[in-house]
């Protein structure tokens, strides 16, 4: 059942996502052509500062559907209403911290823009964005109980459309008006759709959500406190790490350079959605894995998905690196593309993100989050000082240098050790060892690919459309050999691949 649910998952989640990213960059083709670059930059300046202020959810919804797992395996209909009911009071009190400091923090906008570039209306603008924050709060919780019994693909179909929908609004909206709160109105409305039908939906699947109005019981209550505030520390660093950036880059380069970022993030926010949808599809049957099998299945399938995850972010890594500018100039212009010594900082930072994922699917299966509690606070300490002092000479290759290394400096090697040591237990420091040092020997075999790559692009640029189809066509072939050849011999290739035979064959009946 495990299987079929996380295939269905994934079907709904990689086909939606790929669908709407083929709409989002058109989106983006159209808007660029319509607006100025400047749009971009608040675009990309106040989605960062409402990530920021998004850190008033401190890991609730991560917590709270950790806790959902076990009462879902189990049918505890009372626990889980419960559950939900408390989830419901945590998100409003979010929903209007988030609206106080938003409000807050409106006078104090033009300090983080060193040119606005001649846009009107900044503060409606940036109210739009804190009222489409605060709303998402209101009516979102629902969706975890579908995750809990492992079908997400019920709230990702409904988002899918009204996603796709909404782009083409917004599409039309910029050719017809070229007015941007017009623009941020279209996305305002239509985000409450799918949130009201799957709110529906739940009530009427679920129908105890609604009849039963108590709370946990005082201790698991404070349980799961807990686990909210050892979370809170991750969603720190997170909010740090990843929402800082284009702040930082709009104070000290411009506002223009957040533009340009905002398309490299569009692409790398596409292929990181992607794979959210496809590492979703996961993450229920891995909180009912983690809640009813042993350690020794776990990590079976643990190392299973290690290789499954590298394998797409080396293809990913190692290809960005080579035809990143190239596809850029392509879409939107010579003009929009950064240096190469930039673009190798984005996709390393990309591929070590990558690399962590398996590691946090299994954390938030085995609910460990009070173990590394503490390692966010370092990570946001060394990449916000070591951002301040790069920028000066480097501008935003200095600024996004400042989360590769934090991230080397704690999340590399931190997690797989607490992983290891409180998830897996079992001969943990052999596997830890081993786990480096496959980390090191993939590394190096990326770099190498990335170089090759780089160098045959290099040699034969892709100018136009067709050229860069054929230097996709051809890095994926020589990586495809040069992957079998590297992967053949471990133990995960082979049960990766019998694993794959047996759904083929199973599919084929």
């Amino acid at each position: 059942m495990r299987t079929r649910y996380t295939l269905i998952n994934m079907a709904v989640n990689i086909g939606g996502q790929l669908f709407n990213q083929v709409l989002l960059f058109i989106s983006r083709m159209v808007f660029i052509h319509y607006l100025s670059a400047a749009y971009l930059g608040v675009n990309g300046l106040f989605t960062d500062v409402l990530g920021i202020l998004n850190l008033a959810e401190l890991g609730i919804g991560t917590a709270m559907i950790y806790s959902l797992y076990e009462p879902a395996a189990k049918d505890d209909e009372h626990k889980l209403a419960q559950l939900m009911n408390l989830y419901k009071i945590l998100y409003r009190v979010v929903a209007v911290i988030v609206l106080l400091v938003g409000l807050a923090l409106m006078p104090f906008l033009g300090f983080f823009i060193k040119d606005s570039g001649g846009i009107e209306n900044l503060k409606l603008i940036y109210l739009m964005y804190v009222a489409n924050s605060v709303c998402s709060y209101l009516l979102s919780y629902k969706n975890s109980i579908f995750l809990a019994y492992q079908k997400a693909y019920v709230k990702n179909l409904w988002a899918v459309l009204c996603d796709a929908i909404k782009t083409i609004l917004q599409i039309v909206i910029i050719v017809l008006t070229r007015n941007f709160i017009l623009y941020l109105l279209v996305q305002f409305v239509l985000q409450f759709i799918p949130n009201i039908i799957v709110s529906c939906k739940a009530d009427k699947e679920y129908p105890y959500l609604k009849e039963c109005k108590e709370l946990p019981e005082r201790e698991e209550f404070f349980g799961i406190l807990r686990n909210i505030g050892a979370m809170s520390f991750h969603k720190l660093g997170t909010v740090i790490v990843r929402n800082t950036d284009s702040l930082l880059m709009s104070s000290f380069v411009g506002l223009l350079s957040v533009g340009i970022y905002s398309n490299y993030k569009l692409v790398l926010s596409g292929i990181n959605n992607l794979m959210d949808k496809f590492s979703n599809a996961f993450t229920g049957s891995l909180g009912n894995l983690g809640a009813i099998e042993d350690e020794t299945r776990v990590y079976g399938i643990y190392q299973e998905l290690d290789l499954l995850f590298f394998v797409i972010y080396a293809y990913w890594t190692a290809g960005l690196f080579a035809l990143f500018n190239s596809f850029i100039t392509i879409c939107f212009g010579p003009d929009y593309c950064f240096s190469v010594a930039t673009v190798a900082v984005l996709v390393m930072e990309f591929y070590i993100s990558g690399q962590r994922k398996v590691n946090l699917m299994f954390r938030e299966a085995k609910g460990l989050f009070w173990y590394d509690r503490y390692k966010p606070l370092f990570e946001s300490v060394i990449n916000l000082t070591t951002s301040l002092l790069l920028v000066q000479k480097f501008g935003v290759a200095g600024i996004l240098s400042g989360t590769v290394i934090s991230s080397v400096c704690t999340c590399v090697w931190v997690e797989p050790y607490i992983l290891m040591r409180y998830g897996i237990r079992d001969e943990w420091q052999k596997k830890l060892r081993d786990y480096f040092v496959r980390y090191a020997q993939r590394a190096a075999m990326v770099t190498a690919m990335a170089a090759v790559s780089y160098g045959w692009v290099k040699f034969c640029p892709a100018k136009n459309i067709l050229w860069f189809l054929l230097d996709g066509i051809l890095y994926t072939l020589l990586f495809a050999v040069v992957m079998v050849l590297f992967c053949r011999k471990t133990p995960a290739f082979a049960q990766l691949k019998g694993r794959a035979l047996a759904i083929l064959k199973r599919g084929g009946k």
